[in-house]
């Protein structure tokens, strides 16, 4: 399907963009919502992801939104917190391979809350076009980040229109689900590709305009210079980082 192969990595300048590290992201005094840009399935990633979630349900109540969750799974996390489902039995319950189809063990203490203490949303959504007629906002100039994730895959110019509602439907469907499911306490923490994320134009934007709490974005990046947007924040690990990180 012409529209998954946005999931693949952008192509913008590797210099263009903001470095951080941890202490930039904790550095967000709540309430506030901090969207998060990893590579899907991406043990560096995640691993980064759940220290900041970790990090901030120890100083305030913090809730998860999780794209690799599809929407209709919520009963099943809440029966998971309720103690009604086994943790051995999430990835069947959720139908995980199927429907997300990355490794389950790095996602394992972000979908569980366990040792964590915070609500889980399942914020993710199914691939397709946006319904005809759907009303949502969509960013203007999303076609240029959009064209670079798409790398050599060109989009026919008839396709364009439909192929950007279906991305802007997808980062408005994510951010509203995970809005939703927030009681605006503490952190929102959202947990996305990277692609909904980079250029200022995905999930974030989506989000800014669905509540009144400040919104911030990172991306996760491990181990090469990313490509990013001007504007995009992102956490390039030093060289310590790289070595006890990677055993």
């Amino acid at each position: 399907m012409w529209w998954f192969l946005a999931a693949s990595v952008a192509l913008a300048a590797p210099d263009s963009c903001e470095r951080i590290d941890i202490g930039d992201v904790l550095a967000v005094p709540p309430p506030a919502i901090v969207v998060l840009g990893a590579r899907h399935g991406t043990q560096p990633d995640l691993r980064r992801a759940t220290k900041i979630v970790k990090t901030f349900a120890a100083r305030a109540p913090t809730t998860v939104a999780l794209e690799a969750v599809q929407g209709d799974k919520q009963k099943v996390l809440d029966d998971f917190s309720q103690g009604h489902v086994a943790a051995e039995h999430l990835p069947i319950k959720l139908d995980w391979d199927r429907e997300w189809g990355f490794p389950y063990r790095p996602y394992q203490t972000l979908v569980t809350g366990n040792g964590i203490g915070v609500h889980v949303i399942a914020a993710g959504q199914p691939l397709g076009n946006a319904p005809k007629d759907a009303e949502f906002p969509v960013p203007g100039g999303y076609m240029s980040i959009l064209r670079d994730a798409m790398a050599d895959h060109e989009i026919p110019l008839p396709m364009q229109s439909a192929f950007i509602r279906a991305m802007a439907w997808r980062d408005y469907q994510i951010a509203k689900q995970a809005v939703d499911g927030w009681n605006h306490m503490g952190y929102l923490v959202v947990l996305a590709g990277r692609t909904h994320i980079e250029g200022g134009k995905g999930v974030p934007w989506q989000a800014s305009l669905l509540t009144k709490e400040p919104v911030s974005s990172f991306v996760l990046d491990w181990g090469v210079d990313p490509p990013c947007y001007p504007g995009d924040q992102v956490w390039k690990p030093g060289l310590f980082e790289r070595r006890s990180t990677s055993r």
